[in-house]
């Protein structure tokens, strides 16, 4: 190849979108025509009859030629418009198995964070129903001290009691997500039944009957999760947001 050889990357299936000589000669020459008669059109002064008479007929004119100019820019609009299309159904088919890969990652990903939070919080009512089983045996402790006159020990053991009740609502941290480049999560929810015969007509002023699933997901996201909706189940999730190029 030499250094003055050009190499032209070629789309399959394009269509050529530079009009013919032809039809752009169709073109000046319908542009012309409708040049002169809008001027013509913009000078008209009106005396009397005649000038009226011809007037009207200009008017005329002028809706012909409209219709002549509409008429030759309807198949260039439709074959420009088939191809745009063409273009686009091959756009979505390459697109397809990127759209359907990030569903898979964003959803597998989003399941892990969701297992995550789910022994984060088993861990936490864990450690509070301890604290709590802890606080009860030191005020039962306490109580029997007090009966036995110890008075000092009744109320060391009222003091750690006191602390256990502290103790029920500590919240075991959550262990550090890893977070990709690139990544974010943001909380959403998901439906995962709906009993119809139990679906109130309206909730919050949303209108759910006739069962309106979208209707549901827009009251539940609005709520942020904290709103009960009879014979409606959902649950919290993880929504994945990768961010990527333009």
């Amino acid at each position: 190849m030499s250094e003055t050889e050009t190499v032209v990357a070629v789309v399959p299936g394009a269509v050529a979108m530079t009009p013919s000589v032809e039809v752009q000669a169709d073109e000046e020459s319908i542009g012309r025509s409708v040049t002169d008669i809008g001027q013509r059109a913009e000078s008209v002064v009106i005396t009397n009859d005649a000038d009226y008479e011809v007037a009207g007929q200009l008017g005329v004119l002028l809706k012909k030629k409209a219709a002549e100019v509409k008429a030759f820019f309807k198949p260039l609009k439709d074959a420009a418009h088939q191809t745009h299309k063409s273009i686009c159904d091959r756009e979505n088919a390459m697109l397809a198995p990127l759209k359907a890969g990030e569903d898979a990652v964003r959803k597998a990903m989003g399941a892990y964070n969701d297992e995550r939070e789910r022994k984060r919080r088993e861990l936490e009512e864990m450690y509070r129903k301890a604290a709590e089983r802890e606080r009860e045996r030191k005020l039962d402790e306490a109580a029997e001290l007090d009966s036995a006159g110890d008075a000092a020990g009744a109320q060391v053991a009222l003091d750690e009691a006191v602390a256990m009740d502290a103790a029920t609502a500590y919240s075991e941290p959550a262990i550090a997500t890893p977070k990709p480049a690139g990544v974010s999560t943001t909380k959403d929810w998901e439906i995962t039944a709906i009993d119809e015969s139990k679906v109130p007509v309206m909730l919050n002023g949303v209108v759910l009957r006739p069962v309106d699933t979208a209707a549901a997901m827009r009251l539940i996201r609005a709520m942020k999760g904290n709103v009960t909706i009879p014979g409606v189940s959902f649950r919290e999730k993880t929504r994945m947001i990768f961010r990527g190029g333009k």
